[in-house]
């Protein structure tokens, strides 16, 4: 039977502990790396899901600018039409017109006087 020497197992214990340290050193190292690897991913993500977004909101800003050109447009078109339509008019019954004149003209004084 062997004597147990406690020296020994002293010793054995100490180098047990020294390589348990060295393998908890080594596990954090490794989730320190694999945390920065990981945020490095979602920040990349996040990225480029705010790179699509501004893509998005430029395309649509785009879009509705050219729908709003075009309204202008329409509207220049029909301001200019209806100033053909009441030249003509005025042109085809230029006795008409100075009546209406006359009738605006007078519906506005008497507005203006109630006040």
């Amino acid at each position: 039977m062997a004597d147990p020497n406690p020296q020994e197992d002293f010793s054995k214990l100490t180098a047990d502990l020294a390589a348990l340290r060295e393998d908890v050193a080594k596990l954090a190292e490794s989730l320190a790396t694999l945390a920065k690897q990981e945020g490095a991913a979602a920040a990349e993500t996040v990225r480029e899901k705010v790179r699509s977004g501004k893509a998005q909101a430029e395309a649509t800003a785009a879009g509705l600018l050219d729908e709003g050109a075009a309204a202008v447009e329409d509207a220049r078109a029909c301001a200019s039409a209806l100033c053909r339509d009441a030249s003509g008019a005025i042109e085809r019954n230029p006795f008409a017109a100075v009546v209406a004149a006359l009738g605006i003209g007078f519906v506005f004084g008497l507005i203006s006087r109630s006040r």
